[in-house]
């Protein structure tokens, strides 16, 4: 005769088994009795007669149990011994969920406002840059008039340094 729970101790579950046999386990947690051997041979919590305590199985299966591996040997039924092709399937999955998630943060980003197409980042330092030459390469008729004294060469010499000065920036060096 099975144990009944008589009170709500275990998470609500009135009148459910508190312990069971490997395949009773099996189907009340949603896997293969062959799967609870293997949990077993793992450290699934087992009595000396051979059942299993319903609580600490379930919660030895929340706290030693990938659930993501879990969720794609359920998807994929893959032939057994081939533990590298499930390894395979599952890290791609793993990867393909990380890409997807990176996918809708970026979008989101966008959508706030918080990132900005590298083409338009690109073009306004362009246009900055364009007001600085043009500023820069003003300064020696600027100076002409402000200093009437200086010479047509002193202005020339004036523009040849403002000049390298910006060649200088615009290589790479």
């Amino acid at each position: 005769m099975r144990k009944v729970h008589s009170s709500a101790s275990n998470s609500g579950r009135i009148g459910e088994p508190l312990q069971l046999s490997k395949s009773g386990f099996a189907k009340k947690v949603g896997i293969t009795p062959g799967r609870v051997s293997q949990l077993i041979r793992k450290g699934l919590p087992v009595d000396d007669d051979g059942k299993i305590d319903v609580a600490r199985g379930r919660l030895w299966i929340a706290e030693n149990v990938n659930p993501i591996r879990a969720a794609a040997q359920k998807q994929e039924s893959l032939p057994l011994g081939d533990e590298r092709q499930q390894a395979t399937l599952t890290s791609e999955r793993i990867r393909l969920a990380s890409e997807q998630a990176d996918a809708a943060s970026l979008k989101n980003a966008r959508l706030r406002g918080e990132l900005v197409p590298a083409i338009e980042v690109e073009n306004e330092w362009a246009a900055i840059l364009r007001k600085v030459r043009a500023g820069v390469m003003a300064v020696p008729s600027r100076i002409r008039q402000q200093l009437p004294h200086l010479t047509a060469h002193d202005i020339e010499l004036i523009d040849g340094e403002l000049r390298q000065a910006l060649e200088g920036l615009a290589v790479d060096q």
